[in-house]
């Protein structure tokens, strides 16, 4: 059973499928890593807010879909 994402995975999802890092510019998925966390820590609450609120509500489904389950 997989875990929920966190906040900062959703973020990082979406930011690459938005590809807002071309692959010509950078493929280690590493260093994408990097990247997006240097952003995410750079952002404020409130930015942070909306990618905050997904996380709880996928944390909700998945304790619904999986009760009792530990991780």
């Amino acid at each position: 059973v997989p875990r929920p994402r966190n906040a900062f995975i959703l973020f990082r999802c979406d930011f690459v499928r938005q590809k807002k890092i071309p692959e010509d510019v950078e493929k280690d998925h590493r260093n994408i890593s990097r990247i997006v966390g240097r952003i995410w820590r750079e952002m404020s609450e409130e930015d942070k807010f909306p990618w905050v609120e997904m996380a709880e509500r996928e944390k909700l489904v998945h304790s619904q879909t999986y009760p009792g389950y530990k991780y």
